[in-house]
């Protein structure tokens, strides 16, 4: 029998491209790359996702209980890459981009095709990344129009 690659394998799943948004107890706001994300039930209507746990943004979440999921339009790949930046986190990663607020006060980008905000319900830490579940309090779409890109249309890969 052949041997098997599990990271091959897996590397195949189609991920979504979103921009995890959060605020930190101080008010500054943060924006991730992340692509590990999804609704798990429709009532009440919550949304999972999987932040690595030493993250700033993990912290951020876990201080105010609170996220945003923006969701990336086609040929982000340039925005993607600064919102993965691991050298910088805070409203410095925000720099150039426009972003409003609602509900949980996180930043929802000008350059999404549609968003939704959340408030954590639960969390699990199953591996070296924690899952929050997020409870839906808001969300639309636009302001950007599109269709939603994945991970691998911007030529990225999250895959261990």
């Amino acid at each position: 029998m052949a041997e098997t690659d599990p990271n091959a394998g897996i590397s195949q799943a189609v991920y979504g491209l979103l921009a995890v948004g959060s605020v930190a107890d101080d008010g500054s706001k943060d924006v991730m790359t992340a692509n590990w994300g999804t609704q798990v039930s429709f009532e009440p209507r919550l949304y999972a996702i999987a932040v690595q746990s030493d993250s700033h943004t993990a912290s951020n979440i876990k201080a105010t209980g609170v996220f945003s999921i923006n969701f990336m339009p086609g040929g982000t790949h340039d925005l993607a890459i600064k919102f993965a930046s691991h050298s910088t986190s805070g409203e410095g990663r925000l720099e150039g981009e426009g972003a409003t607020t609602h509900k949980t006060g996180t930043p929802l980008l000008d350059s999404a095709v549609g968003w939704v905000e959340c408030n954590v319900v639960d969390t699990q830490q199953p591996g070296d990344h924690t899952v929050f579940f997020g409870e839906v309090v808001g969300g639309n779409v636009g302001p950007t129009t599109g269709e939603p890109t994945t991970l691998a249309a911007v030529d990225l890969s999250y895959a261990g």
